[in-house]
């Protein structure tokens, strides 16, 4: 088995496990972050993917690489966390670990890219995807989400997939249709399976709120994670998704 992780959630979330907040007195408050500590907890959390999966060999940390394709598609991507303070540590962190693990990121992809990519491509034997990342659903894999495997079929991810297309992902700031959310999104598209006929019943819910195909298709493309196939290797180029 071979196992795919989400390196950029990995290290972000040990990086802030590891900050420490003191107060000295009353006047002052430092923050501050051991870099031995966070590697201890890297090291501490693959070992446990590692016997929890049975695979005590290959580890390979998927990165991203900004800015991203999405972001030429739209602009306003993740545009909401721009302001928001990184975790003390992180950039230092990410070279380390970039060079202490076999690691792999490609140009103008998202971490969760490289991850679906490498998992749907037979390139290895047994590839398990290992995030937190609920974006992982609409890959064709097995993934590690906590502390259980889940074997995502691709009609299961095509759903999930299609679901995003209706709700839209507030997290990564680009909107789906009006007061839409997971719920709903299941009602709508019902018992169907097929993704031609879920995605037409995408662009007909889409239609029925005065929204436009377009604006289904620029959905569908930012929530899409690519698998095997959407992405040129030699050119960097995406294969954006066309109905």
């Amino acid at each position: 088995m071979t196992l795919l992780i989400d390196a950029d959630w990995l290290i972000f979330s040990s990086c802030c496990s590891c900050e420490q907040d003191i107060r000295w007195n009353s006047d002052l408050h430092t923050l501050h972050c051991d870099e031995r500590d966070v590697h201890e907890l890297i090291d501490s959390r693959v070992k446990f993917y590692q016997s929890a999966t049975e695979d005590d060999e290959d580890v390979i940390m998927c990165f991203t690489q900004y800015p991203t394709f999405r972001h030429e598609i739209y602009s306003e991507y993740k545009a909401n966390r721009k302001n928001k303070r990184k975790p003390l540590a992180l950039k230092k962190v990410i070279e380390q670990i970039s060079e202490r693990y076999e690691s792999v990121s490609y140009t103008g992809l998202e971490g969760d890219d490289v991850m679906a990519l490498l998992a749907t491509s037979k390139k290895y034997p047994n590839p398990i995807i290992v995030s937190v990342d609920k974006d992982m659903r609409s890959v064709p894999c097995t993934l590690f989400a906590g502390e259980d495997m889940e074997l995502i079929t691709k009609k299961k991810a095509d759903r999930h997939w299609m679901k995003q297309c209706l709700t839209g992902d507030a997290s990564d700031n680009y909107k789906g249709l009006d007061k839409v959310g997971p719920v709903t999104a299941e009602k709508i598209l019902g018992d169907l399976k097929n993704l031609d006929a879920m995605w037409e019943k995408v662009i007909e819910e889409y239609k029925k709120r005065k929204q436009t195909i377009s604006d289904a298709l620029l959905n569908a493309r930012l929530s899409r994670i690519l698998r095997e196939g959407d992405y040129n290797y030699k050119t960097g180029e995406v294969k954006l998704w066309t109905p």
